[in-house]
Order: structure tokens, then C-alpha cells, then sequence
């Protein structure tokens, strides 16, 4: 049984901070909504290391939104829908769409200066996407986004900022949230963070898998803590893996932009044949989830570790002008894109599932919000567009506020009110090879839970993470690295049990003892916790 809290405590011992709006996660849709927050009340943003260290920095490609006169709203709402492969909320795309240009516009006039062809935006293609719509800072643009925003935060005086914090648990009370219980990683003492409305922006849980594009802090902790609360969770079967990151003989793997294929860059085999025009019409530009399986089918059929991506062709002046990020860091492998091939391989990327929520980002439990990877409103479906992350962000994190600012109550959440204790009899077992049993996991996720699929892969993933579970949720250790590790056990053990239930193929889902998508497993799969700490799944049909 999962406990209800990680660590024991007694609210009134606690060193207690308050506010009206808790905001955990500085990326994107964490900074942002701070932002919009700001002028409703006080705002305390919680970030688990630096404000700079999020999923958003290493976001390369771009922004996507109808800026052209050749585009539309309606293309950006069908392109959308075909990538999410059927099972995508039409009125959260449809919000997405109509609303994001605005939230872009708000995001030039803040300070972001996208790249322009003499007096027009220089909008780029990616995969799946029939019009130009990426909007790009070179192949920089998530750490643009992300600079701009923690300069606005930081000069606003109504958000106070604390970092290198790790919030265990959110704090609930008479089927409320009402704050979170936080590890202050700097003194190692449990404090306790009040507000009347608190805001999930922790991303994704690309750190369950060996191989990931995806920053450290990426572990799963939102979805975990807010399962553990109560909160619905879903669609967690569904997980992208980008085709083309860099594969180094030596040293760290680097995410190379779908930018880059959107340019022109083409996938080889290692005798350098172009391999994706006999898998999809759109050749290298097809959805992620179709490129990333056709490379797996050539590394296997070719005995390779890896396959190729070719931009020799673009031109060196092109090369360097667009792509000064990858140029740069390549270098730096003795790898010159300009005349040489980059040796690249599939890794986790994006998660399309986590914390449901409505088209305003409220979730199953009053007071509680999420917003950006973290959240699941339907809008990726079983697999994202590209560069529908960084706007799906902006557009419901601040529709979240504007429904606070609807529902607003002039009564704040005091200490004094909630009597919250929580104490469990613990099995007491403070010594764990953390280190070693998250390394085995993260194996043990990307070979039997990752790409490919079947139900004996994904039934012995589990049995793994059941047995470390029993171990570990033992474990005392008040470290980050206790907590990472539960929340990661967490949300294996969701991904999986979705996975073996769902049995079909259907976008980041492949199971190749199911390789065909099925017309009656068109919905979602939604987990939750009982009063009686019982796991219960219920299944959401779609009518469209």
C-alpha cells in the first residue's frame, strides 16, 4: 500500500511560509503563470535546484503558432490531431490553436526576439506539420523563452523565488490542497508552504529512462506526489522518444533538433542510404513515434548501434547561421556537421500523460492546478505535435489563473486553522544503494518499458518495481535522492501497469504483440487512489 505522505510530520512544528498562489516548477508554465499569478496576490515559486535548470532550457526547435498568412488555425487543430493519434481532447487542441498566438505575442513583447527573414518571422518546419509555423531563436529557443521570463520574474516584486527546494508531498486537508511539505536542501530541515490555490509545473518524467534528452530535475515528482494525494492521473502509457539524439563513443548525449530535419536534414543507414521514405510519405519529417520506430527496425536489421543524420547538403554558411548550438557543441566531439555525419540514436523526450485536468487546468482535487508537461488536458493525445510544448505551457498556465481569478476567495489559508499531522509505523531500513537501484530501473524502463513493448517485458518491468518498491518505500533516508527515487518507482510502476492494459499500438505506445491501433481502446486510461489508499483505474471513452 502507498503511503499517503513520504515523511512523518506535525504541521504546528513546522516552519510555515504562506501565500496565495504555490507554484512548483520554474519552467516555462511555471514562470509564466507566476507571472499572471502576480497580479492577483503573492506569489512563492519553488524550484528543486537552480531556476535555470528545467526541461525548458534544453528545448531546442521551437515555439509553434499561426503567424503566416498560408496558416491557420484550423491546419494547426487537424496537424495536432493526426499526430495525437486519435485520442487528443478536440477542445483543448482547438484552445491551444486560437489561443497561443496571443500568448506568443505576449512573450515578443516581454523581450523575446525570434528569428526574422528580412521583415517576416523565419518560421520553420518540423515533423508532422503541413505549414511553417515554428517560431525559433536559432536552436536555442527554449533557453531564450526561459531567460526572458526568469528576468520578468525576478524584477517582480510580488513573486519571491526560493530555490533548491524539493517538495516531498502536497498538503491536503477535508479534500483540499492547501500547500506542500518541502525538503530545504540547504539546511535539510521539512518546512511547510500555504496557499490558497497551488500549481503543478514540475514537467515530465524523462529520468525514468536510461537515455533522455530530458534536464536532472525531470523525475517524475509532480505526477507521483499528486497520485499519492488523490489526484486522477492519466494517459501514462504514452511516452515520446525523439528520434535523433547525439550518440557519442565518449561523454554526454546531446538532443539534436527536429529543427534540423525540418531544414533538411536526412536520416542514413550506415552504407548512407536514405531509409525513411520506405516508412512514412512525409519521409524524414513523419511523427516521432513512427521515425523513432523505423530507426530502431534499421539499427536491428543492420547490427548497429546507431544510425546517421545528414545536413552536408544545407550549405556551411546556412549550417552555422541556424544551427550555432549543435555546430558548437559537435566541435567540441571533433564532429564538423558541416562536412561530417552525426552519429544519432532514439531517447526519451516527453511525457503525454500526467496529472488530469480540465481546459483550465484544474485537476480531480479542489485547490490543486497543473500546467505544461506535468498536467494532462488531452491536447498531445498519444503523441505531441512538435513544438506544441512551449505554447501548451503559456496558453494553460494562464488559463489557470484566469479561473483563480474567477473562483478568487478573500479568506487566506493560516497555519492555525489545519491540524495536519501524519505518522506511520515504519519499518525503518535507512540504507539503500539508491544509486544503484535507479540505474537498474532507468535499464530496466527503456529496454522493457520503452520503444517496443509486450506484455512479457512489461509484466517483468513490474515485477522488478514491485519488489523495489516494497525495499525502498522502507527506506527513512530524508534525502532528494530517497524521495526522487520513490517518486521514479511511482510512476514506473503507473507506466507500466498502462502500458500492459493497454492492448493495442497507438501513438508513443507500441506493443508488438498488439502492433495494430484499435478502434475500441480510443480513450484513456485514468489512475487514482481510494480514501482507502486502494488504486483504482477507470476507463474515459472518447466521443469524437
Amino acid at each position: 500500500m502507498l503511503s499517503r505522505y513520504l515523511v512523518d510530520f506535525n504541521l504546528s512544528q513546522l516552519e510555515t511560509y504562506t501565500s496565495d498562489f504555490l507554484i512548483i516548477g520554474g519552467g516555462v508554465a511555471g514562470l509564466f503563470t507566476a507571472l499572471k499569478a502576480s497580479s492577483l496576490g503573492e506569489v512563492t515559486l519553488i524550484t528543486k535546484l537552480s531556476l535555470e535548470e528545467c526541461n525548458t532550457s534544453y528545448a531546442q526547435g521551437g515555439i509553434a503558432s499561426v503567424m503566416a498568412e498560408d496558416d491557420s488555425t484550423l491546419l494547426h487543430v487537424e496537424d495536432t490531431l493526426e499526430a495525437g493519434a486519435g485520442i487528443c481532447n478536440p477542445q483543448t487542441v482547438q484552445i491551444l490553436a486560437e489561443e497561443g498566438p496571443d500568448r506568443v505575442r505576449e512573450l515578443i513583447e516581454m523581450g523575446v526576439i525570434f528569428d526574422r527573414t528580412n521583415q517576416h518571422y523565419a518560421l520553420g518546419r518540423e515533423g508532422a506539420h503541413s505549414r511553417n509555423r515554428i517560431l525559433h531563436v536559432g536552436d536555442c529557443t527554449g533557453r531564450a523563452i526561459q531567460n526572458v521570463l526568469m528576468d520578468s520574474v525576478k524584477s517582480c516584486g510580488n513573486i519571491d523565488t526560493r530555490e533548491n527546494l524539493f517538495v516531498i508531498d502536497l498538503l491536503t486537508d477535508q479534500d483540499r490542497c492547501v500547500g506542500a511539505i518541502v525538503l530545504n536542501q540547504d539546511n535539510r530541515q521539512i518546512q511547510a508552504y500555504l496557499a490558497n490555490a497551488v500549481v503543478l509545473a514540475t514537467g515530465g518524467m524523462g529520468q525514468l529512462f536510461k537515455r533522455s534528452t530530458n534536464s536532472e530535475v525531470a523525475t517524475g515528482d509532480g505526477t507521483a506526489m499528486a497520485y499519492r494525494a488523490g489526484a486522477e492521473v492519466m494517459d501514462l502509457e504514452f511516452f515520446q522518444f525523439h528520434p535523433t539524439v547525439f550518440y557519442p563513443i565518449q561523454g554526454k548525449s546531446f538532443l539534436i533538433s527536429e529543427a534540423v530535419r525540418g531544414a533538411g536534414g536526412i536520416l542514413r543507414n550506415e552504407d548512407e542510404e536514405q531509409f525513411m521514405i520506405h516508412y512514412h510519405p512525409l519521409a524524414d519529417l513523419g511523427p516521432r513515434d513512427v521515425v523513432t520506430r523505423a530507426i530502431i527496425s534499421v539499427m536491428k536489421k543492420t547490427k548497429t548501434n546507431n544510425i546517421y543524420l545528414d545536413l552536408r547538403h544545407m550549405g556551411k554558411d546556412f549550417i552555422k547561421r541556424r544551427f550555432p548550438n549543435i555546430y558548437c557543441t559537435l566541435k567540441d566531439y571533433n564532429i564538423d556537421i558541416t562536412k561530417d555525419l552525426i552519429p544519432v540514436v532514439p531517447a526519451a523526450h516527453y511525457t503525454m500523460g500526467g496529472v488530469k485536468t480540465d481546459v483550465f487546468g484544474e485537476t480531480s482535487i479542489k485547490g490543486l492546478y497543473a500546467a505544461g508537461e506535468a498536467a494532462c488536458n488531452g491536447v498531445n493525445g498519444a503523441n505531441r505535435l512538435a513544438s506544441n510544448s512551449l505554447l501548451e505551457g503559456l496558453v494553460f498556465g494562464d488559463r489557470v489563473v484566469r479561473k483563480v481569478k474567477s473562483e478568487m476567495k478573500e479568506s487566506p489559508v493560516h497555519s492555525s486553522s489545519l491540524q495536519l499531522q501524519f505518522q506511520e509505523a515504519h519499518n525503518s531500513k535507512d540504507v539503500v544503494e539508491i544509486s544503484g537501484v535507479r540505474d537498474t530501473l532507468r535499464k530496466l524502463m527503456f529496454n522493457r518499458v520503452g520503444i517496443i513493448r509486450s506484455k512479457e517485458s512489461l509484466e517483468s518491468a513490474l515485477q522488478y518495481i514491485s519488489r523495489q518498491e516494497e525495499e525502498i518505500l522502507k527506506c527513512t533516508a530524508g534525502n532528494k535522492e530517497s524521495f526522487e527515487l520513490k517518486n521514479l518507482l511511482t510512476v514506473a510502476g503507473l507506466t507500466a501497469k498502462a502500458a500492459l492494459m493497454r492492448q493495442e499500438s497507438r501513438g508513443g505506445h507500441f506493443r508488438q504483440d498488439f502492433p495494430a491501433q484499435n478502434k475500441s481502446w480510443q480513450g484513456h486510461l485514468v489512475f487514482s487512489l481510494s480514501s482507502e489508499r486502494k488504486e483504482e483505474v477507470k476507463w474515459i471513452g472518447t466521443t469524437w
